[in-house]
């Protein structure tokens, strides 16, 4: 079965080929129009839609991120909203899918993120671990928006030579935290949010993790979706 993952499109909707799950990992909105709700709802149900007819895949499942203020206000929290038919967002919480090769795969979705300012799903580090603990164990597909810090250095998800503020890695420790304690480990762990981050596919303690943001820094369009089979 035929996974594609992307993530930090920004309102760059690019081809994607056939697969039998998108997996989007947070911030789809337009930068230039993200706070206005009037022009995303039209963004979002003109463009995005267009675009995910057009997509030659089964479901397209999206976590939010920080970017997605318009996802903010519709989604319920700890909820999956349905939207243009195959489109599921997940904001902490997990959708069972049956696929292709008659297997279930659990996929769960959180779009909290460490905090840096007033953005949407940005709790508050002193509440990430209680959003954290939600994620059970068992999951297949665990699409965050914030990167865990795990691995290379202290962080697997940033690449080696992504320089840092002050010298101190972006990842997420809180993420870190809730996903090495569990029991049962994810299989797959798929971020953005860091658009410098490590966009390979590494292996560390039997999960295999990777950054799938498409745009660099300076927000234009560099990597390539990541597509791989489950």
């Amino acid at each position: 079965m035929k996974a594609t993952a992307i993530s930090d499109l920004h309102g760059h909707l690019i081809k994607i080929e056939p697969c039998d799950l998108l997996l989007i990992a947070g911030d789809i909105s337009p930068v230039d129009i993200q706070k206005d709700y009037t022009k995303m709802m039209v963004w979002l149900f003109k463009d995005f839609r267009k675009w995910v007819e057009e997509t030659p895949c089964e479901w397209i499942i999206i976590t939010p991120g920080n970017h997605d203020y318009l996802f903010n206000k519709i989604c319920k929290p700890f909820a999956t909203t349905e939207l243009f038919g195959k489109v599921k967002i997940l904001v902490d919480d997990e959708f069972n899918y049956y696929g292709s090769d008659d297997k279930w795969y659990k996929i769960y979705g959180t779009p909290q993120c460490k905090q840096f300012g007033t953005w949407p799903y940005m709790p508050g580090n002193i509440n990430l671990p209680n959003f954290y603990k939600r994620i059970p164990e068992n999951v297949d597909i665990l699409i965050t928006h914030d990167s865990p810090e795990i691995g290379y250095v202290g962080n697997i998800m940033e690449a080696a030579d992504a320089k840092y503020p002050n010298g101190v890695p972006a990842g997420n420790n809180y993420l870190k935290d809730a996903i090495l304690q569990k029991k049962n480990k994810p299989k797959f762990i798929l971020s953005g949010h860091i658009h410098s981050g490590k966009h390979e596919i590494e292996e560390i303690e039997g999960m295999k993790l990777a950054n799938v943001s498409l745009l660099d820094e300076s927000y234009s369009v560099k990597y390539e979706p990541l597509t791989f089979e489950l």
